[in-house]
């Protein structure tokens, strides 16, 4: 089974299609592309109020991706309305000077604490996934 630790910190377990929440309450469930998610419940406000997207919980999306927790950073796409803060943890990798954009790696061991920084910085508007696929 592949682990992965989503952006606010909680573990799941994903194999066969099948999430296995490690230390958290949330449900899954699949959309009309066969999409496979997990939405903890402490997160369902936040998607509903539009500052965090659905795809960060897409599971099927972050098994393709290769974002499980082999890897020690979640890629995102952060916009926002002034220049991020710094934030231990966050690694701003590049900044879109047109639009107010930020790609930034959130570090997996941390990720629980700059989700709280990130949700309560009231200059952050939205926060989704970034995918970067590999065509190995």
């Amino acid at each position: 089974m592949a682990q992965f630790t989503l952006i606010n910190g909680d573990v799941i377990e994903f194999s066969n299609n099948i999430v296995t929440p490690l230390n958290c309450v949330g449900s899954q469930s699949c959309d009309r592309l066969g999409h496979i998610f997990f939405i903890p419940d402490t997160v369902v406000p936040f998607i509903n109020a539009g500052k965090l997207a659905k795809d960060l919980f897409n599971v099927s999306k972050l098994a393709l991706a290769k974002y499980d927790d082999s890897k020690t950073v979640l890629p995102v796409l952060i916009k926002h309305q002034k220049p991020l803060q710094a934030i231990d943890g966050l690694t701003i990798k590049r900044q879109f000077k047109i639009i107010s954009f930020s790609s930034a790696n959130i570090e997996k061991s941390q990720a629980a604490n700059v989700f709280k920084i990130l949700l309560n910085d009231p200059v952050i508007e939205h926060i989704q996934l970034d995918e970067v696929y590999s065509l190995s």
